[in-house]
């Protein structure tokens, strides 16, 4: 071995000790970082803006376009949660007077569950089961996960709010260094700056077309919500439209988490033909729209499948979790761009044998518009 030799394998092996240790070390922060990777490049052409109104000055620029994120961001959420929680205090109200008339929560959910009962009843004998000890049984469980699980509720909420103020700072970081890294990462790439440019420009449209998916799918499905619940006449039916518009952004359950217990909350109070649509509306409609629309729309910025999309964007919140929005669709983009490249360079190797062989090497490859960087 020479010394060349030995001098490679050591630093080969350097890199991937520390490289491993570096991981290891990243790797609880993924999630904020990956979070922090996606609204810096949803968010990259606003702060172009915000940089030309600056003055060129990029520091200045990544602040104020990261207070305008926060600004977007909180503003909207904090109405929504103030409007949520006044909403939750009435009828918190409104049960405990309630209950307090039947005799106690276990007597007023009996009663609310009365009817349904009897409905149920016409269809399955249930007097063999013993309902009441169940509701009953049901209740002090449930108010025994309530009172201990507190702890760990604001633990969560602590670590999101770390986690976004983290994010933050990474967003700003991104917005006035990410071209620069970028850059330099392309640069140790063994690739054409055409080639990294395409690489780049898969992974942000497939970001900015979820986005386009999230948005679209919130949005109507925020709407279907909002009117089938102001068919059955619930109150603040705009308000419950809006909370599915947020609630469709969360993995799996989506804006099942408002209008599931909309409809269950009719039934239970006796309007049971008006839950059942709820449920089914829910069920059939306002669910179907998120398989359909989500990848119908980013297959318009990504050039995927849109069934392929459906199956990458389910597997991705599956392992991912709420990133798996992104990341599933991003890593299929990739791999098929890195296919598509794999292919051209077959191609240019097949082209280039024959003029080798007639003495004339590398002909194809000049007189083509594609340059390298691999010597």
């Amino acid at each position: 071995m020479t010394p060349k030799d030995a001098t490679f394998w050591f630093l080969a092996s350097l890199l991937l000790i520390f490289g491993a240790v570096a991981v290891l070390i990243v790797l609880p922060f993924l999630r904020p970082l990956a979070g922090a990777v996606i609204v810096a490049v949803i968010f990259f052409p606003a702060y172009r803006r915000v940089l030309r109104w600056a003055g060129r000055r990029p520091t200045w620029a990544s602040l104020i376009t990261t207070l305008a994120i926060v600004v977007l961001f909180l503003f909207p959420v904090s109405l929504i949660l103030l409007k949520a929680t006044n909403e939750a205090i009435v009828a918190a109200q409104r049960l405990s007077a309630l209950s307090s008339e039947q005799g106690g929560l276990g007597a007023f959910v009996m009663t609310l569950a009365e009817r349904p009962l009897q409905f149920i009843g016409r269809f399955v004998d249930v007097s063999k089961f013993d309902v009441r000890s169940a509701i009953t049984g049901n209740l002090q469980r449930g108010a025994y996960v309530v009172l201990s699980s507190g702890a760990a509720i604001l633990g969560g909420v602590a670590r999101l709010a770390a986690n976004f103020f983290f994010m933050l700072i990474v967003v700003f970081f991104l917005f006035r260094d990410g071209q620069d890294w970028a850059d330099e990462l392309g640069q140790l790439l063994p690739l054409s700056p055409e080639q990294t440019s395409q690489l780049y420009r898969n992974i942000a449209d497939t970001i900015i077309g979820n986005v386009y998916g999230i948005a679209s799918v919130g949005f109507i499905q925020g709407t279907l919500t909002g009117v089938a619940m102001a068919i059955v006449g619930l109150p603040s039916p705009l308000l419950l439209g809006i909370a599915a518009f947020f609630a469709s952004i969360l993995p799996v359950i989506g804006a099942a988490l408002v209008w599931a217990p909309a409809g269950l909350y009719l039934i239970f109070t006796g309007a049971i033909w008006k839950g059942l649509f709820v449920l089914l509306w829910g069920g059939v409609v306002i669910s179907t729209a998120d398989s359909i629309v989500r990848p119908w729309v980013v297959s318009g910025k990504v050039e995927l499948h849109p069934l392929v999309l459906m199956f990458v964007i389910l597997g991705g919140v599956e392992l991912f979790g709420f990133l798996g929005l992104f990341l599933g669709p991003v890593i299929v983009s990739v791999l098929s761009a890195v296919f598509h490249m794999l292919r051209q360079e077959l191609a240019y190797r097949e082209l280039e044998a024959p003029a080798e062989a007639r003495g004339a090497p590398g002909l194809i490859r000049s007189a083509g518009a594609h340059s390298t960087k691999r010597d």
